[in-house]
């Protein structure tokens, strides 16, 4: 399991990190306890890979879980 210093060094240090099983949850919208303790209580893989294609059969083995519902601006975007 990727540790806690490997997961900061990747997502940074205002990441949430909570873990389930054998998952390990990703929280880069700054979310409150509440919403971490909900999606990290309420997450099952079953109903969150729904589909059978490449990228969430990698996930689901991997076992990060990314969440972000935080919103950007159009400048925050940069297409180059």
């Amino acid at each position: 399991m990727i540790s806690d210093e490997e997961l900061f060094f990747l997502y940074g240090k205002n990441a949430v990190i909570s873990r389930k099983g054998r998952f390990t949850f990703v929280h880069l919208d700054r979310p409150s306890g509440e919403l971490v303790r909900a999606r990290t209580e309420s997450f099952d893989p079953d109903e969150f890979f729904q589909c059978d294609c490449r990228i969430c059969q990698l996930t689901k083995e991997g076992g990060v879980v990314i969440f972000d519902d935080s919103g950007y601006e159009d400048e925050e975007i940069l297409l180059e």
